[in-house]
């Protein structure tokens, strides 16, 4: 297998020449908190499920995390802090045995080098002082990781939750992509950002940053769009207009069983379509990622988990791994690929609907729409020479729905179900 690269028109990723879809599962502590034998399991779970990637963070997020005693850490301690000058190698060996696991399933590992927390000045100090990193320690770190990691063939990212609140965040970061572009240059990279955070000009138009990358973060405030999941028509749009061209991947959408942020109730399978097919058919199409509220901080019965003031107690890793979401993740691809939804593009218009929250996009010979609640959907053209079929996300059900084609318009009554649905279009 070739490695990931970003096609010629920048527009998607190819692996040997063709076009794929990137499905990545969310396991950021796996490095802290697996055995290598236990986190085969997971890897097994989620290549059977259509997943071809893995995240990871691989130094720590400390102030999001679920601690417990047999927990690794990359550094030796000093004085109760991490030792930045005394690299525990144990910790990157047993990496380096699940990356090599990952390889005998084809699943590209995707990592995530200096979380929030490690940066001075930023929102992540204030959370967690103890792992504030000096910057002269940023380079070697950054290469002792790289060249461990590279010959695995990886995404990277440099950042994690990031705002870049001062020059000195980026002085750290823009480090960190030129380490990588001297070492690595053939690895794609991004940058994984807090919500509503705009990375500076001056990492925009660094060579080693290859596409963007945005989380929809886990607001759900149905009163307020504008802190809800609605802002991800805002966040691919706002990318997608960057002078900067790259293509986009929301990288964290909300994570099933993962509370409201800060408020009562929990995101379930629905919102998790939602949340992909709103990316997907908005521009970010890169491919999707999927998180489950127990695998990404591999939480085990009886721990303590620091956040849950935000996001209420996980599940247990293997009762999160078995969520009915991850299936619907894996669904989404497989319909992406089957139906060659490369390079479509957001339309904003060109249709009649009774709501906003739907959304579609088209190429050549293709129409999708994503419907988060059934209803009767017009196409403003004549689409007689089209098949359309019904996707009723939930129950996987694939429906001939009633078709009329008058005075330019395609009429397409709603299907009989009760569910999120996809209509898709193709000509014949």
């Amino acid at each position: 297998m070739s490695r990931l690269k970003l096609s010629a028109s920048k527009t998607h990723f190819e692996l040997d020449s063709k076009p794929i879809f990137l499905l990545s599962d969310t396991e950021w502590a796996a490095f802290q908190k697996l055995e290598p034998e236990d986190f085969e399991e997971f890897v097994i779970r989620r290549s059977q499920q259509g997943f071809n990637a893995i995240q990871f963070i691989v130094l720590p997020c400390t102030h999001d995390n679920s601690p417990g005693e047999k927990d690794m850490h990359p550094f030796h301690f000093k004085d109760g802090k991490y030792d930045f000058y005394n690299i525990n190698d144990a910790y990157f060996d047993r990496a380096e045995k699940m990356l090599s696991i990952m390889k005998k399933y084809d699943m590209i590992p995707f990592l995530h080098l200096f979380w929030v927390n490690y940066i001075p000045d930023t929102w992540g100090e204030k959370s967690s002082p103890n792992t504030v990193m000096p910057y002269e320690c940023v380079d070697p770190i950054a290469r002792y990781m790289i060249n461990r990691f590279k010959k695995y063939e990886p995404i990277y990212s440099v950042s994690g939750d990031t705002y870049f609140e001062t020059e000195l965040v980026v002085k750290y970061y823009k480090t960190v992509l030129d380490v990588l572009y001297e070492l690595d240059p053939e690895g794609l990279t991004t940058l994984h950002i807090g919500p509503d955070a705009i990375p500076p000009e001056e990492l925009c138009a660094h060579p080693q940053y290859h596409f963007y990358a945005y989380q929809s973060g886990h607001n759900n405030n149905l009163a307020d769009p504008s802190i809800g999941q609605e802002n991800i028509f805002r966040f691919s749009k706002m990318f997608l207009e960057n002078p900067h061209k790259k293509p986009v991947m929301n990288t964290e959408p909300c994570y099933e069983g993962l509370s409201f942020a800060f408020e009562y109730g929990r995101f379930g399978s629905f919102h998790v379509r939602k949340a992909i097919w709103q990316s997907l058919l908005t521009g970010a199409n890169l491919g999707i990622s999927y998180g489950a509220h127990g695998v990404w901080q591999m939480h085990r019965h009886g721990e303590k988990y620091n956040n849950a003031v935000f996001a209420s107690m996980p599940y247990s890793r293997y009762d999160a791994l078995h969520f009915e979401g991850a299936w619907d993740a894996g669904y989404s691809k497989w319909l992406f690929e089957n139906y060659d939804m490369t390079d479509m593009v957001h339309c904003e218009g060109g249709y009649k609907a009774r709501s906003e929250k739907l959304c579609m996009a088209k190429k050549d010979g293709l129409r999708v729409v994503y419907l988060p609640y059934n209803d009767d959907f017009t196409f403003c053209e004549d689409l007689s020479d089209y098949d359309i079929k019904t996707i009723c996300l939930e129950s996987k059900r694939i429906i001939t729905p009633k078709v009329t084609v008058e005075n330019g318009e395609t009429a397409v009554t709603k299907a009989v179900c009760n569910e999120d649905v996809l209509i898709i279009a193709k000509r014949k």
